[in-house]
């Protein structure tokens, strides 16, 4: 038998396959020396996240709820059990304050996120004219406004505005 000498040596190649998925899993966002994000840093999943909790917010309110959480399929439970969503006396609501979240009930905030995308993807913005579904609605605002503001306080802002029709611009 005959080798070829061509090939590389499978362990060389698996190790390589790692890297580059190891690569593809790191973030891009700055960090300081510390390890930790620079002050005043605004990650772009967290704005993504806001502008879904708003939007759902308001599909709770806008809506009927039950048929929202109907749609939002599986991610009901998790927004549940993380206390992202509750119910009271006057309906559903949206917990806002992120302290009071519980995400090691539901595997982190990944799960938290996800729940939200199938959340908003599954129903609609029907409240701002033309009625589109709550993703477009989300990845509209990204497109325009992400990396455009400088502070936590400064997308806040433009989210309320732009879920309350407005034009983001605050």
């Amino acid at each position: 038998m005959t080798r070829c000498e061509s090939r590389a040596p499978v362990f060389i190649v698996a190790a390589l396959a790692l890297c580059m998925v190891m690569a593809a899993c790191s973030t891009s966002e700055p960090e300081t020396e510390r390890g930790g994000f620079p002050p005043g840093y605004v990650s772009k999943f967290w704005v993504e996240r806001e502008v879904m909790l708003h939007t759902f917010d308001r599909m709770l309110s806008e809506g009927d709820p039950e048929e929202v959480l109907e749609n939002s399929t599986g991610s009901r439970d998790d927004l549940f059990e993380s206390h992202v969503l509750h119910e009271d006396e006057d309906g559903y609501s949206i917990e806002f304050d992120k302290d009071a979240w519980r995400t090691e009930e539901v595997g982190g905030l990944n799960w938290i996120d996800a729940a939200l995308i199938n959340a908003t993807d599954f129903n609609d913005v029907t409240w701002c004219g033309e009625t589109v579904t709550g993703d477009v609605f989300v990845d509209a605002y990204m497109e325009e406004f992400w990396d455009n503001l400088d502070s936590h306080d400064e997308y806040t802002a433009s989210i309320a505005d732009y879920v309350d029709c407005g034009d983001g611009r605050v």
